[in-house]
């Protein structure tokens, strides 16, 4: 969880059938594009479908190139918000230019590096005053009781679906056990849930602003 200073140098992805110019690859994802350019917002999980695996290699080199290792989870993660950022620029995007991952390259890194300082970000606040949790009844795990109403009540399976294709099983536990903090009364539930977590607060509010967007953006 979070990222670690690693001794090894940059280095370049391998190059596969997904960087060069795939004919199948590029029918696929000029049609997917032109759905998300014609508003079709659903259309984002098959561009991640799509792009997954070249986008996983450009944030794992871009990674290594700042000398910056990242786990399995926030690679996902950082796929998943780099798909939707390129939804969003479907409109301007030129099916007879380069890939959408290779034409906004630079996007995806920025977002690697905005990852980065977040995670920073938890290393660096120890001097601040965070307010301690007010003492409530500790809720049962997250997940266990979503699948639990999940069979019981149609709108608990919807949005069971929708934060399983949203987000990592790791910030999933983490936004609904904000949620369910909240719901026992908690007035300070970012801080009970980085604690369970091993996290700072601030970072814990981000992940969660951070599954909220993605719930919004892909209703």
């Amino acid at each position: 969880m979070g990222c670690e200073r690693d001794g090894r140098g940059p280095a370049e992805p391998a190059r596969g059938r997904w960087e060069h110019e795939d004919g199948a690859v590029r029918a696929a994802v000029a049609e997917v594009m032109g759905r998300l350019a014609a508003g079709d917002r659903d259309a984002v999980w098959d561009l991640h479908d799509l792009a997954e695996r070249p986008l996983a290699r450009i944030v794992r080199a871009e990674a290594r190139r700042i000398d910056v290792r990242i786990g399995d989870d926030d690679v996902y993660d950082l796929t998943l918000d780099a798909a939707i950022d390129l939804g969003k620029l479907a409109p301007s995007w030129d099916p007879d230019g380069a890939l959408p991952w290779v034409w906004a390259r630079r996007r995806v890194t920025a977002l690697v590096h905005h990852h980065v300082g977040t995670f920073a970000d938890e290393l660096d606040d120890s001097h601040l005053d965070l307010e301690a949790p007010r003492a409530v009844a500790r809720v049962e795990a997250p997940r266990q009781v979503l699948r639990d109403a999940a069979r019981r009540h149609p709108a608990a399976h919807e949005l069971e679906q929708r934060l399983t294709a949203a987000a990592s099983a790791r910030d999933v536990e983490i936004w609904l056990g904000v949620q369910m903090e909240k719901a026992a009364g908690n007035r300070s539930p970012a801080v009970t849930v980085a604690a369970d977590h091993g996290m700072r607060a601030d970072a814990v509010r981000k992940v969660v602003q951070r599954v909220s967007q993605r719930l919004e953006e892909v209703a």
